[in-house]
This record gives C-alpha cells, sequence and structure tokens, in this order.
C-alpha cells in the first residue's frame, strides 16, 4: 500500500502525517535541497520514509530541534536510510571516539527513564555530522539559531524566503493560543526564558512548532505577546484550560497525526 504524500502547508514546507511524537516537517533549501525538521519516534521512520518516495529528490539533512527522544527518536535509522546529515545543537552532544552523537535521554530521573522504556523503544544513538553552537547557515537561506534553555542544544530554524520558523519546543500550539513547556520540562528555565524572548525579536510571520497545529499568520507578534508574560506560580498556574492542553499534548504521543488531504 502507498502512503500518500505529506501536507503542503508553505510552497517548500511539508507536515508529515501518521508520525508519532513530534511533529515531523519537510522544508526545501533555496538552492532546491531537502530537509526533514525532526524525526518523531523511531517507530515513525517507515511512514516518513513512504512520504519522501513522492520527492525525485534526496534528503539533504535532518535538522534536530533537540535531544527529546519525541523529536531524535528516528534519526538514527533516517540518517542510514538516506544518508542525510544530521545537524544538532553541539549543547546536545556528546564526543565518543572523536565523533559527535546526539544525547537522547528518555527522562531526567531514573523513574522517568524507566516508565519512558514502557512507552517507546529506546533512542539508538545519533551520530551527528554538524554539531552547531551558533547562529549558522546549514543549508542554503536555512539558518540555525541557538536557543537554549528547554534543553542545553535546543535550537530553531529560520528560512527567511519563506518568513518561517522551525521552533522544536520553544514554544507549544494549542490552535490559536501558544504556550510555554512547563517550567518542569525545562533544562535550565531562566535560560529558556532568555532564549524566548530573544527568538521573539526576529521571528517572522509563519512558525511551525514540534507539538499543535502550524501558525501560518501571526507567529511572531504571539510570540512577542507570549514572551512578555509572566511566569504562573503556584495556584495560579494550575488552571482547567492548562489541564486540557497537557492533555492534548499527551494525546500527541499516543496517537499519529493524521494527514489533513481529503479522505
Amino acid at each position: 500500500m502507498t502512503i500518500p504524500g505529506p501536507d503542503p502547508l508553505l510552497d517548500g514546507v511539508w507536515w508529515l502525517h501518521s508520525t508519532r511524537g513530534s511533529n515531523v516537517y519537510l522544508v526545501e533549501a533555496d538552492d532546491g535541497s531537502l530537509a526533514l525538521v525532526d524525526t518523531g519516534f523511531r517507530q515513525s521512520a517507515p511512514a516518513i520514509l513512504g512520504q519522501l518516495d513522492h520527492f525525485e529528490r534526496p534528503l539533504a539533512a535532518i535538522l534536530v530541534t533537540h535531544r527529546h527522544f519525541d523529536h531524535a527518536g528516528g534519526a538514527a535509522t533516517l540518517r542510514e536510510a538516506t544518508g542525510a546529515l544530521v545537524v544538532a545543537g553541539r549543547g546536545d552532544c556528546r564526543l565518543r571516539d572523536g565523533h559527535y552523537e546526539l544525547r537522547t535521554p528518555i527522562g531526567r530521573t531514573h523513574i522517568a527513564r524507566f516508565l519512558g522504556s514502557l512507552v517507546v523503544p529506546r533512542p539508538e544513538p545519533v551520530p551527528v555530522d554538524r554539531p552547531v553552537d551558533s547562529e549558522t547557515e546549514v543549508l542554503p537561506g536555512v539558518v540555525a539559531v541557538p536557543t537554549p534553555g528547554h534543553t542545553p542544544g535546543s535550537l530553531c530554524f529560520l528560512v527567511p524566503r519563506l518568513g518561517a520558523a522551525f521552533v522544536g519546543d520553544l514554544v507549544i500550539s494549542h490552535g490559536g493560543t501558544l504556550t510555554r513547556p512547563l517550567r518542569m520540562a525545562n533544562a535550565d528555565d531562566r535560560l529558556y526564558l532568555r532564549s524566548l524572548a530573544a527568538f521573539a525579536a526576529i521571528a517572522p510571520e509563519a512558525g511551525f512548532p514540534g507539538h499543535g497545529p502550524p501558525v501560518l499568520s501571526e507567529f511572531g507578534q504571539r510570540l512577542r505577546e507570549l514572551a512578555a508574560l509572566p511566569r504562573r506560580n503556584g495556584l495560579a498556574a494550575l488552571s482547567p484550560e492548562r489541564f486540557a492542553r497537557l492533555a492534548a499534548f499527551g494525546r500527541s504521543f499516543a496517537l499519529p497525526r493524521r494527514s489533513r488531504r481529503p479522505g
């Protein structure tokens, strides 16, 4: 059975379906080469490869926004299958035997790692061909921008020609609303807040988050409004809306994303 192609979002941006974990995007660089942004869980790889078959060009790069297993779990499998180079933040890498590899911990504590291993396969070591620690053009017209805090090596990817940014977990999208990751989900929340404010100042019209629907207009303005809001503490941080958002976030882990194409 042939898997349908990915959902087009902009001229040069596609949203892959039938994946679990994070959103997976395909973007066209200025020279026509193709790059994946994130990979979802490892078991998403067959669906991704099936959708890449709709393109007559090879995959040039796998752009990893950060090391978490729901974003990078399939990177090693896809690198081996396609020959694409893996780009990731140096802060999320370790040097082993003279080569960089992505650290993909399932959780920050022993119990979190144990529980996570019951839900998803343990991530494979991910070789990183191009570790990035400063603003860098990684493909023609595709710029990696370090945004540390959620993880030490978190990256966003700007494509000025398209007025687009791929932002990983810098924010979570809930339709018309953007929210920040929970404080406990960030490796360094103060650093994260500084990164959010800095990136908001340059954010373009369209934004493609790692979780939730893409924002095709006014993304930069929404991001600046979010960055200006103080963190809520104590009971003020607990609300029915927040619990509903957490439930929706959880469903994205349990269920594959469905195509928005008719039929």
